[in-house]
């Protein structure tokens, strides 16, 4: 079990709008601290009880399991597996609430939210012109600043980095970032360089 930390509310700069990520247990105090302020992207396994929509704006709902490219043939079949449409349909929401705030939140925070709080700062970066190279450096120290015990699960951030980058790009970059010396330290249950 993941320890909670405090959830941050962080206006991104580079985005033009407040992003936050948090688990699921995490909701009901967001919502009475921040009422009616987030656009959620709620992101559960179907087992998982659906979140109370009183205190928050908006609701976007994605049933998936938080499966890894090799545990794809496990969930072949099922509708619980990461598909590009998901990622399609976070961003045409993120889109119909442009400028306003988004919570991401899966069951801890840490891993389904987090990949797609990261494709959500990249994505933001690429339709502003940002080159490339910050593309690819930016993005991940946001992301700590925001949920600092963060792995972004690699399937989801692969899946949502396609939907506006070359498919080798996106495959290149989800590499690089999922061995980010503290995304790897997280998963890892360590300090970088330990």
């Amino acid at each position: 079990m993941f320890a909670r930390e405090p959830v941050s509310k962080m206006f991104i700069e580079s985005i033009q709008r407040h992003l936050s990520v948090c688990g699921q247990l995490d909701l009901p105090k967001i919502a009475k601290r921040d009422p009616n302020f987030w656009n959620v992207i709620s992101i559960r396994e179907p087992a998982r009880p659906p979140v109370n929509p009183r205190g928050f704006k908006l609701i976007h709902k994605v049933t998936v399991y938080d499966a890894n490219t090799q545990d794809a043939q496990y969930f072949e079949g099922t509708t619980g597996i990461p598909r590009r449409e998901h990622l399609e349909a976070i961003f045409r929401f993120a889109d119909s609430v442009e400028g306003e705030p988004i919570l991401v939140h899966c069951w801890a925070g840490v891993s389904r939210s987090t990949a797609v709080a990261l494709c959500l700062i990249a994505r933001g970066m690429h339709k502003d012109g940002f080159r490339l190279t910050e593309i690819q450096k930016e993005p991940p120290e946001i992301l700590l600043e925001i949920r600092p015990r963060a792995t972004p699960n690699p399937l989801i951030l692969e899946l949502g980095l396609a939907c506006f980058l070359r498919p080798e790009k996106a495959r290149e970059l989800t590499v690089e970032w999922v061995n980010h010396p503290v995304f790897f330290a997280n998963r890892m249950g360590g300090e970088p360089g330990d």
